[in-house]
């Protein structure tokens, strides 16, 4: 029989998890704006609600700053959105993840084919090798393994 209080663990854990992700500082709209030179518009949808809209930029939602923000392992250096990110997010499923969070849980937690570690460590030296990884997660039928 399973208590109530067991039932609350995993929901528990996945809060403590997103609340140690938004302890990161990813940039909101505005500051992904200035990081590749656009400046807001009024009336205008920002450059990374634009590429969020279109699968080239993962956006999730930050309930406490009422805004989306983007997880850092997509920009480069420079502080441009890596051009693999498209590639990626249209492996990743979304659907039933309009907050982003179910991708970006998985980015950000230990995968066994990449030793342990997260795709969005391994994204930033290795975009190919997460890619492939996720496609072969979710995108392989497994009926035809048998």
């Amino acid at each position: 029989m399973t208590t109530h209080s067991e039932r609350e663990l995993p929901t528990t854990a996945a809060i403590e998890f997103r609340d140690k992700l938004l302890e990161k500082g990813w940039p909101d709209d505005r500051r992904v704006a200035e990081l590749v030179g656009e400046a807001p518009r009024p009336g205008v949808a920002t450059y990374a609600a634009q590429a969020r809209a279109s699968g080239a930029l993962l956006g999730v939602w930050c309930a406490p700053g009422h805004c989306f923000v983007y997880p850092d392992f997509q920009f480069n250096s420079s502080g441009f959105v890596r051009k693999e990110v498209a590639e990626l997010l249209a492996v990743l499923p979304s659907e039933d993840d309009r907050g982003g969070w179910r991708r970006t849980f998985w980015l950000y937690s230990p995968h066994a084919l990449l030793d342990e570690r997260a795709p969005a460590e391994i994204f930033m030296d290795d975009p190919a090798r997460v890619i492939a990884v996720a496609r072969d997660e979710f995108l392989d039928d497994p009926v035809a393994t048998w």
